[in-house]
């Protein structure tokens, strides 16, 4: 089975509105349910399950009955960080599912993922065992420790930029967090810095420069504009 790991965990002080940014209402809908809705329609994506912020199961309960979100079939508690969050949704999947399982793992606050790019993540994971949704960089990177000065300047084509969908064998995946665990590898963003920590390959699905993430009040308004666009 394919199964959408839905991370909803995140709560950021300083996003400056009165509600975590995966349940902002835009068009009349929360962030998450633009996503949720995403995996709902792929015809490849089996069940779905939300590891969620404290607090807030039982709105997305409430969210997924309203929006007919049926492939949703369970809410696990979330952690502090994307390691501890996707850890927890994983240990649920290690009980009811099977180890050849795809698990397509998402960011709630990336709502205009697209069909094309879940399922070229599972493809890419189906042929070289993971599929990790990168983009080519425009800009120039330059490393710095102040966050006002650089000196080492990085060649754009060199470097790729991160997004979701990630996608991973379960099996795989919950080996590899036990293992970062027991040799203290913790508080890692995401699976692909705690692969890169753990000295594993990452191989890279398409990733789009339309695939935002809502990180901030100006993303909101990204996030309208682009949707009424496409």
């Amino acid at each position: 089975m394919n199964i959408g790991l839905i991370l909803a965990a995140g709560l950021d002080p300083q996003f400056q509105m009165d509600i975590p940014k995966q349940f902002v209402i835009v068009e009349n809908r929360p962030v998450i349910v633009y996503t949720l809705q995403a995996f709902q329609q792929h015809v490849e994506i089996d069940q779905v399950i939300v590891s969620c912020l404290p607090g807030w199961q039982e709105m997305v309960k409430a969210y997924a009955k309203q929006f007919d979100i049926t492939k949703l079939t369970a809410i696990v508690e979330g952690g502090a960080d994307g390691q501890e969050s996707s850890w927890r949704g994983i240990q649920w999947l290690a009980k009811h599912g099977r180890p050849d399982d795809v698990v397509v793992v998402h960011d709630a606050i990336r709502p205009l993922v697209t069909q094309d790019l879940i399922s070229d993540s599972i493809r890419t994971c189906r042929k070289k065992g993971m599929g990790v949704a990168a983009v080519r960089s425009t800009d120039t990177v330059m490393m710095t420790e102040d966050g006002c000065s650089g000196k080492e300047s990085i060649s754009r084509y060199s470097i790729r930029r991160i997004q979701t969908p990630q996608s991973y064998r379960l099996d795989y995946l919950e080996r590899m967090h036990r293992e970062a665990i027991e040799k203290g590898i913790i508080h890692c963003m995401d699976n692909n810095s705690l692969l890169a920590r753990m000295g594993e390959t990452v191989y890279f699905s398409k990733g789009s420069d339309f695939n935002i993430k809502v990180n901030a009040l100006e993303d909101v308004e990204m996030f309208k504009a682009l949707y009424r666009m496409m």
